[in-house]
């Protein structure tokens, strides 16, 4: 895998923070990674800005913890979104 410069710690500080809650990994962590603004990136060109804003949403409305999420699109995504920076890539769609 190829290190990428590390992100400025002030780059996309609430999509760390979210990735904190949902790895359990450290800010530092996943700063090191270099890989912010690409999984930032690659996060809105998946899902779309309307959908992070409702998952965001969700998320608020049960105090920020994703254990306790509800519907199955906000799970999904903050599966994704763990996959995606446990693996580097973003999951494949199950097929029907």
């Amino acid at each position: 895998m190829t290190r990428h410069d590390a992100a400025p710690p002030e780059d996309h500080p609430g999509f760390v923070e979210l990735s904190v809650r949902l790895t359990g990994l450290d800010e530092a962590r996943l700063r090191a990674t270099g890989l912010v603004r690409a999984h930032h990136d690659t996060t809105l060109q998946r899902l779309g800005r309307p959908a992070v804003g409702r998952f965001l949403a969700d998320l608020a409305a049960v105090g920020g913890d994703p254990r306790r999420l509800t519907d199955e699109t906000s799970r999904r995504i903050a599966d994704a979104i763990t996959h995606l920076w446990r693996t580097g890539r973003w999951p494949s769609a199950p097929a029907d």
